[in-house]
């Protein structure tokens, strides 16, 4: 277990290094939780002030918990306080509203998430240890499981959350959040506290002021980090305990990390195919069997994918129960739209046992929802495509819907990316000497070319040289992620932004952060004895897994209507079976093309139809909109930068080169169908998007400059 303690007297200073570094001079209860803990011995306590802060932060967080007030509680010195907003799914008596507390009043909690196989751990507490519960909330099982292990007590908990504990007795707070961060949980230092919150909205309504991290947004940490593009606020890491005191100390410890089976362990590896696919098909049964528990009725988000398509197939096995299924219909963009395959998915398990709903979204309700949805996710948005799941979510609320089974994290365990394949092939297949012969060269030059016809590959732009000098320099090879056009981003910053920071890029900073990336982990890429497809996965994971698929599309898409979404892809022990597979057996190499998530697809075969098996992956992603200037979401981008308020961004972003570019991109369609392909305009379009929704976010939230 790693272990860090910091000192009363060097708290602050600890605290501004973490949220802040300085580098420049010139600057089941699903819910919502808001803590706090005096962490100074020489503060001025404000109780009433501090009570009234709570409220106010807390009901920002409604959304998230709509069933019934925000409760709150502190201790007798009104040093410490745990806020909650309700979702009642396990449990719904008022025994299961939080904050929860032991029975000898001693421990007491605030917990965002659900915790899996409590029925089993209660029991537990009961026969072996006589423990006294006070409700049947799942919740409570962490108050035990800590009375039991004490601050080991993390490693024993299953599922997705994130929690604040107060321990009376030993005069300490705990803040602890789930192994991949599924659950948000972010962080600060102000006025003598450390506060702890769901999301960044309520420590605003808190009272911490709104400032923007230029350092953070012009290297765009935000993605690569546990920072925020706010200053001095940051995501508590996953898979660890925080611990915190009165008289200033703090503890952050680690308590899981994800590891991959080694290039030598696969080369000895003696396993037969079905005994692994047998391995996988039992873990996921099991995952999924925990995730359909709940005292209200759980759906599932389907879409035309085999993910999800999955999910569902296992979960009519486990219940007699009709299950509703959700799925989104792009009808203006019939190359986005998978409505057909969710009808043949439902059909094929029959009306007895699916319920469908689709949902039709135009061009005009995502830029309807837009800003609202910006100002949920509380981080710069480059893409549509989660504003269509927020609206989809809310299809679920509108049914009486609380929990919903989503699809979410198998891609970078079963290496479901295009970026995945092309690493394969130019790094893994190449040094493998039992597969490297079974393919010619023109066949692999056939296959390599396809993969580079994936719509963000990247184009050579003067900023990749430093990216890649950064890769080889921390994981000892460039990744094909990093070479796409997500992260191009020369030319779209304002000119004194880059003059203050492009001597100070944070790429190999953030990659050195030890509370996200494992050293053991970095040591076995920088010295290739993990494959690099296995590399690539867990940069994946640690990246854009964390700050955008399991925040834009996950919680914030699903808790901005009070939905739970359950991940059976991210449970722990299934995550951890699948990372000790051999690369092969996720990438499958055929005279053609390389087959992804190949032993997936076995696995899932006798509960998908033909076609979701044969089918290729498609990323969720919703109808471009620059090629079309009718379309409403070009109209709300050019509205927008032709607008007054978009010049207070004027200090980050270049608004003029980017609005004369926006202006003129119409006036010549045919040079604009010759000048950019299609991935190009759509990275184009997630930039405007982004700067956008900074702009959003400063109205809303007030942002101001440091």
């Amino acid at each position: 277990m790693i272990l860090r303690t910091i000192g009363a007297s060097k708290t602050k200073r600890w605290f501004n290094n973490i949220i802040h570094r300085q580098f420049h001079r010139t600057s089941r209860l699903h819910c919502g939780v808001l803590s706090y803990i005096y962490n100074s011995p020489s503060s001025t306590i404000r109780s009433d002030e501090d009570y009234r802060s709570l409220l106010n932060g807390l009901n920002t967080l409604k959304h998230r918990g709509p069933d019934g007030p925000p409760s709150l509680w502190q201790n007798e010195e009104k040093t410490v306080g745990l806020g909650h907003t309700r979702l009642s799914i396990i449990d719904l008596s008022d025994r299961g509203r939080q904050p929860l507390h032991s029975y000898d009043k001693k421990l007491h909690l605030s917990m965002n998430g659900e915790l899996y196989d409590h029925d089993r751990i209660r029991q537990q507490g009961i026969e072996q240890d006589q423990y006294h519960f006070l409700s049947e909330s799942d919740s409570e099982i962490a108050l035990y499981l800590y009375r039991k292990y004490g601050l080991e007590f993390a490693k024993y908990l299953r599922g997705e959350f994130a929690i604040t504990m107060y321990d009376e007795e030993r005069k300490i707070f705990i803040a602890v959040r789930d192994r991949f961060g599924i659950k948000p949980l972010y962080y600060t230092y102000y006025d003598n506290k450390l506060l702890f919150a769901s999301e960044i909205k309520a420590l605003f309504a808190f009272g911490v002021p709104a400032i923007w991290n230029e350092e953070v947004i012009y290297n765009v940490g935000q993605l690569r980090s546990l920072q925020t593009i706010f200053k001095n606020i940051q995501q508590v890491p996953p898979a660890h305990v925080l611990i915190a005191t009165e008289n200033g100390t703090i503890n952050l410890s680690k308590y899981y990390e994800i590891s991959y089976i080694t290039r030598e362990e696969e080369k000895t590896d003696q396993r037969t195919e079905k005994e692994m696919i047998d391995g996988v098909r039992e873990h996921l049964i099991n995952a999924i069997r925990l995730r359909m528990r709940a005292d209200v009725k759980v759906g599932i988000f389907l879409s035309g994918g085999l993910d999800s398509s999955t999910v569902l197939g296992i979960a009519t096995t486990l219940t007699d129960q009709s299950i509703d299924t959700y799925s989104i219909a792009f009808k203006e963009h019939n190359e986005f739209n998978e409505q057909n395959l969710c009808i043949e998915t439902n059909k094929h398990f029959g009306s007895n046992k699916t319920t469908p709903h689709i949902v039709e979204i135009t061009h005009d309700q995502l830029a309807e929802y837009f800003d609202d949805f910006v100002c949920q996710y509380e981080y710069p948005l480059m893409a549509t495509s989660p504003v269509g799941k927020y609206i989809l979510s809310k299809k679920v609320q509108e049914n009486h819907g609380k929990v919903v089974l989503t699809g979410e994290g198998s891609d970078e365990i079963f290496s479901g990316y295009s970026p995945f394949r092309q690493d394969y092939l130019s790094y893994d297949f190449p040094k493998d000497p039992s597969i490297c012969h079974s393919i010619t060269d023109k066949q692999r030059e056939k296959i390599s070319e396809a993969l580079s016809r994936n719509i963000l590959s990247a184009v050579n732009d003067r900023d990749q040289k430093y990216r890649e000098s950064d890769c080889i320099q921390t994981m000892g090879y460039f990744p094909a992620q990093e070479r796409s056009l997500m992260f191009a981003w020369e030319g779209i910053f304002a000119d004194e932004l880059k003059d203050k920071y492009e001597h100070f890029r944070l790429n190999s900073f953030y990659f050195n952060d030890s509370s996200l990336y494992d050293y053991h982990i970095k040591q076995q890429m920088m010295n290739y004895e993990i494959s690099r497809v296995h590399s690539s996965q867990y940069m994946i994971m640690k990246t854009i897994l964390l700050n955008v698929l399991l925040k834009a599309y996950g919680d914030t898409a699903e808790m901005g209507h009070a939905i739970e979404g359950r991940l059976a892809f991210l449970d722990h022990y299934l995550v951890d079976y699948v990372n000790h597979l051999p690369t092969k057996m996720k990438l499958k190499l055929t005279n053609d093309s390389i087959i992804e998530k190949y032993i997936l697809k076995e696995v899932a075969r006798p509960y998908i139809t033909e076609n979701v098996y044969q089918r290729e992956k498609h990323p969720f992603v919703s109808p471009p909109s620059l090629l079309n200037p009718k379309s409403k979401i070009y109209q709300y981008i050019h509205d927008t930068f032709n607008s007054k308020d978009i010049n207070q961004l004027k200090y980050l972003f270049a608004i003029d080169r980017l609005r004369e570019k926006l202006n003129n991109l119409h006036k010549n369609q045919e040079y604009m169908n010759k000048q950019y392909l299609w991935g190009e305009l759509a990275i184009m379009e997630g930039h405007y998007l982004m700067i956008c929704s900074c702009l959003a976010l400063a109205k809303r939230f007030h942002v101001k400059y440091d």
